[in-house]
């Protein structure tokens, strides 16, 4: 099984209407749940029930990207079984992604979660999305320290320390850059500082996906349809990465 973990902020847990979700369900993707139980694909991918990390609990979970993406995969590879992990904790900053080998943070969740789901096969991939926290207004966020100016930075350590942790030095990387936003300019100051560090990010065997023609539903999450195109962005962007001459 070709495992993939599905790691950011709220944009990669998916805000989407459920009831929207419109897509068949692939036979061959399967679902390493947050209980650490294997199951048929369903949304939301992110499901907090009998959730084992607590550190990664997000309950406001809807449909995202990670269905999609294995449905897009999957028809340039029928062959390929698929297994969804996902990692991801709505509000979080890229700060909280460094390395810490404790379940209790982020990445040691996340780490864990793929060991475990090592047992079905290997990690092919890694897709990220986040960076809204970091271009807030630190105000609002009074219990952490946005990094903005340091953004790609601390995402190059993060992806560094995944492909060591892992043992996979060119572990496949797609990330997606932070859309558009409907809030007030005061209350994301840092909004085009992400996203020109998040292009200025320059990593072997890794590829940025933009999201900022795409619709919101509220200030800042993407509505389903177009969490159904993220999804296909990201597996366009992992096929060129892994299949550079066709």
């Amino acid at each position: 099984m070709a495992l993939f973990l599905l790691a950011g902020q709220s944009n990669m847990s998916g805000r989407g209407n459920l009831k929207q979700f419109g897509l068949k369900h692939p036979a061959q993707v399967y679902i390493f749940g947050n209980d650490y139980r294997w199951r048929m694909p369903s949304p939301p991918i992110d499901n907090p029930a009998e959730q084992v990390d607590k550190v990664s609990r997000d309950p406001q979970a809807g449909v995202g990207s990670g269905l999609s993406f294995a449905l897009a995969l999957s028809e340039k590879d029928p062959q390929r079984t698929i297994g969804l992990i996902p990692c991801a904790m709505e509000e979080t900053i890229i700060s909280q992604w460094a390395r810490d080998l404790s379940d209790r943070s982020l990445y040691g969740s996340c780490l864990k979660r793929a060991r475990a789901a090592s047992t079905m096969g290997e990690v092919a991939g890694l897709l990220f999305f986040q960076g809204e926290t970091d271009a807030a207004d630190p105000k609002a966020f009074p219990n952490l320290t946005p990094m903005p100016t340091d953004w790609a930075s601390q995402f190059s350590a993060m992806v560094s320390d995944f492909r060591s942790d892992l043992a996979l030095p060119q572990l496949p990387v797609v990330f997606a850059q932070i859309g558009t936003t409907t809030f007030p300019a005061q209350s994301v100051p840092n909004w085009e500082t992400v996203k020109q560090q998040q292009r200025s990010v320059e990593l072997p065997h890794t590829s940025m996906i933009t999201t900022d023609d795409l619709p919101l539903q509220d200030e800042v999450h993407f509505t389903t349809a177009s969490y159904r195109e993220i999804g296909r962005r990201f597996a366009d962007a992992y096929w060129t990465l892994t299949h550079p001459n066709e």
